[in-house]
């Protein structure tokens, strides 16, 4: 029974496929957040209501919900929710960015809270291209094995070297049959006659 081998299988598939989609999650994340923080409004984030949790170091955290408004004062907010969490519920209004009145998340203006997520992004993404530049090398070797010896084609891609039998044309094929047919014995010696005393 013979492998058959498509040039992205299962070795290749997984990285493809995880590395997609966590590229795609941490980029949904990041880019909506920079392009807040790079053209949005600046306001004042006043927390009303928060919610409490452990984290995995024991640690209480919260995330809170409240109101926003501009600097300027040209609009008001309410209610909406600041990304980022608190170690305790702010007393004074903490900065925000907003991408406009209908905005429902007040951002950071940190800037690493945008390029952090992108930067693991594109790592996330350096696997499904090291999968691909595999899976193309493979298909590769493998169309180079079905041209030089059919029979090559179908053995995994990390079978290892192959050796692939020389082409031996028709008259050197009947040579050595005849040679082998009348081959002489080694050293030139020819095969004596049993002799018989009397």
């Amino acid at each position: 029974m013979t492998r058959k081998s498509s040039g992205v299988d299962v070795q290749h598939a997984i990285p493809i496929v995880i590395g997609l989609a966590c590229g795609i999650y941490a980029f949904s994340v990041g880019v909506p957040r920079l392009v807040t923080q790079l053209t949005g409004v600046e306001g004042s984030f006043q927390a009303e209501r928060c919610t409490w949790e452990l984290d995995s170091e024991g640690e209480t955290q919260g995330e809170c919900e409240g109101s926003f408004t501009a600097s300027d004062g040209s609009f008001t907010i309410r209610p909406i929710e600041s990304e980022g969490v608190f170690d305790s519920r702010p007393q004074e209004p903490v900065t925000r960015l907003v991408g406009g009145p209908s905005a429902d998340k007040a951002v950071q203006p940190d800037l690493a809270t945008s390029l952090v997520p992108m930067g693991f992004g594109l790592t996330a993404f350096a696997f499904p291209a090291w999968a691909l530049t595999a899976a193309t090398r493979d298909a590769a070797e493998r169309r180079r094995r079905r041209r030089a010896w059919p029979a090559a084609a179908d053995l995994p891609p990390n079978f290892g070297p192959v050796r692939i039998p020389a082409a031996r044309s028709a008259a050197d094929t009947g040579a050595g049959s005849s040679a082998t047919v009348g081959a002489e014995p080694p050293g030139g010696s020819t095969p004596s006659t049993p002799k018989h005393h009397s």
